[in-house]
């Protein structure tokens, strides 16, 4: 089978996917052993013991779990808009004589990175919030449901996604990393203060915050599903035009 595919000059599809692997994979294996991974981590986990242990006796589940996912959203955004920012600009003088070989494509490269700091942020995330529920679930207090709990961790995380994605894409716009930082932070601190106030609070992280405690207890509404649908949309929009640009971008 094996030796008639290859004389039909057919390829595996596994195979056509090996350089979006090997530069994801790459990319996190880099992210993996940044010092500003350990650091960030160190400090979140930190921060995270210290609120849920040192939390009064009329704290509840629901507030614990709020204030610590909030961080990520005052406080630890600011690490992943670097790194989302940083990711394509940085590596500008390089990418030439890397992606312009025949065996990887554009599309290969940049799908790589949006894959990789994707999954660096979830992986990321994922660790910090697993820590901060153990802890909450173990309060007197227990205001919380077994969806509600999983709903609020799950749309932080695609808040977190949809503001990688728009770090990934500036970058790719942007060959300046420090201007493609500067614009994500103004743009991410803008939608948080200010989007409430022109009607599209549903895409505000900053009324997400205020809905955690809730979400947490079991209150979901429309508003909630429509945060999902902008968040996911803002996501897909992210990656797509910053596909389309990159693929006709002069390299």
């Amino acid at each position: 089978m094996k030796s008639r595919a290859s004389s039909s000059g057919q390829r595996n599809p596994w195979d056509r996917l090996a350089p979006f692997r090997a530069i994801a994979l790459a990319d996190l294996r880099s992210l993996s052993r940044s010092r500003l991974t350990y650091g960030w981590l160190l400090a979140a986990l930190f921060i995270v013991m210290v609120t849920a242990l040192g939390a009064g006796s009329g704290a509840t589940s629901s507030s614990v779990v709020g204030a610590g996912l909030s961080d990520f959203t005052y406080i630890w955004s600011l690490v992943f808009i670097g790194l989302a920012a940083s990711s394509v600009s940085s590596e500008a003088g390089e990418l030439a004589d890397s992606i312009m070989s025949k065996s990887v494509t554009r599309l290969d490269y940049v799908l790589a990175k949006f894959a990789s700091r994707i999954a660096y942020t979830l992986v990321c995330f994922g660790l910090v919030a697993a820590v901060l529920v153990g802890l909450a679930l173990k309060l007197e207090a227990a205001d919380y449901t077994g969806p509600g709990l999983a709903s609020a961790v799950l749309l932080v995380a695609l808040m977190l996604v949809a503001l990688t994605t728009m770090g990934v894409g500036l970058s790719v716009v942007m060959r300046n990393t420090v201007m493609a930082i500067v614009t994500l932070l103004v743009a991410w601190y803008s939608m948080t203060f200010f989007f409430p106030l022109v009607g599209l609070g549903a895409l505000s992280p900053g009324s997400v915050v205020g809905d955690l405690p809730g979400i947490v207890r079991g209150a979901w509404g429309w508003g909630d599903w429509q945060t999902v649908s902008g968040f996911g949309a803002l996501s897909g929009i992210s990656t797509v035009l910053a596909c389309a640009y990159f693929y006709r971008k002069d390299i």
